[in-house]
């Protein structure tokens, strides 16, 4: 039996900074961040934004500017989380495996009790190629790296959001991590729950499977009503309550 009484709203989009160093109160700025706001979610992971694409009247915290690459703009952050409670116990390393910049955990208060939350941006298939990387090498280590963490395994409320850098199910261009099945064991303890899903393309949310998605997902376009454009990703977002056993 689920608990529908109580539910929290969260959501997650990369939102394309601008390789000019566009910053968040251009035109594109502020139709992302009225966007963002309109559902009223609780929770929200930005990815390759601004803390000023987010709400005003909450609390954010972020994975930090030191990503392997100076940003454009001082404002640019690879991961953002933002709630509308404040945030405790912030974790902005995770491991010493993982690169800096992409990874950020802390606790909030919801609408169904504190809610572990991690923020991430897995990197994508050709990160440090032309460093002579291999591809999807630094992709495969984040999740090595994420399987190794001693918390992953926890009961405890949590929800994993954030640029996964990969369609799921994985499409014929993603062979070798298919191969590798590596972040199928990496959240083996969670429930991806926009895996499948008609719409989602790399922006994801998983949870423990002490939660359940309470609501159908709805999504961030990639181009505005008025056809202008936003970001090239397609952003989601959903309520989620408790599972209650009787």
């Amino acid at each position: 039996m689920h608990d529908r009484a109580r539910a929290v709203r969260i959501g997650t989009w990369n939102t394309q900074w601008d390789k000019k160093g566009e910053r968040p109160g251009g035109a594109r700025g502020v139709r992302i961040a009225a966007a963002l706001a309109e559902p009223g979610c609780h929770v929200l992971c930005v990815t390759e934004g601004a803390a000023g694409l987010l709400p005003s009247d909450g609390c954010i915290i972020d994975a930090g500017a030191n990503w392997g690459t100076p940003p454009k703009c001082a404002d640019h952050r690879k991961v953002l989380l933002w709630s509308r409670s404040p945030w405790a116990e912030v974790d902005c390393v995770g491991s010493p495996d993982f690169p800096g910049g992409r990874f950020v955990k802390g606790v909030t208060k919801t609408p169904i009790g504190p809610l572990t939350v991690v923020g991430v941006c897995i990197p994508w298939e050709k990160a440090n190629a032309a460093k002579g990387r291999d591809k999807w090498e630094d992709h495969e280590a984040w999740l090595e790296a994420f399987e190794r963490l001693p918390w992953r395994n926890t009961t405890d409320r949590m929800a994993v959001l954030g640029d996964f850098n990969q369609q799921i199910p994985r499409n014929m261009r993603r062979v070798r991590a298919a191969r590798k099945k590596t972040l199928r064991r990496a959240f083996e303890p969670f429930v991806i729950t926009t895996a499948g899903e008609p719409g989602v393309d790399k922006d994801h949310i998983a949870h423990t499977r002490d939660m359940k998605r309470t609501s159908r997902l709805e999504f961030w376009p990639r181009r505005h009503a008025d056809n202008e454009f936003m970001s090239d990703h397609i952003g989601v977002w959903a309520n989620f309550g408790l599972v209650s056993v009787i």
